[in-house]
């Protein structure tokens, strides 16, 4: 058994003017504008309040390629710095050895043990940034 159709009150699409949706109209139906009334003063004053807008939406473009060139120019740097500690590692863990063996002072065995820390800290900062900027994840930028 098929169902009854139901009435629909429905309106779509893009509309630049009055619109009136009814089932039945008896009479007469009238718009009152006054757009054929404004003075030069207020179209330019719209006139003004247009570009203004415009302006600001500009502005704000040029914001957001400003933070994602900067949110780029980050995450390039923090690859470059992952690489870097990550080159560096064992030359520091190759110091801190040689210093327990007592092959060089302890204080370069320290050093390299301080370095070595200080290595795996900035390469797993580094990763986390750039792990998270791959993924399509938010990423907290430094500002200047």
């Amino acid at each position: 058994m098929s169902e009854n159709p139901s009435p629909r009150n429905e309106l779509s699409g893009s509309v630049g003017g009055n619109v009136v949706q009814a089932g039945s109209v008896h009479g007469n139906v009238v718009f009152n504008s006054d757009a054929g009334q404004r003075s030069p003063q207020e179209l330019e004053t719209d006139r003004r309040w247009a570009a203004r807008r415009r302006d600001i939406l500009d502005a704000e473009e040029a914001e957001r390629e400003a933070r994602q060139l900067r949110a780029e120019r980050y995450v390039r740097a923090c690859r470059l710095s992952g690489r870097f500690s990550l080159t560096l590692l064992p030359v520091a863990l190759t110091a801190a050895a040689l210093g327990a063996l007592h092959v060089l002072p302890m204080t370069y065995g320290v050093l390299g043990l301080l370095l070595a820390a200080i290595f795996v800290v900035g390469w797993a900062r580094n990763m986390q940034v750039t792990r998270a900027w791959d993924a399509g994840r938010a990423i907290k930028v430094p500002t200047r």
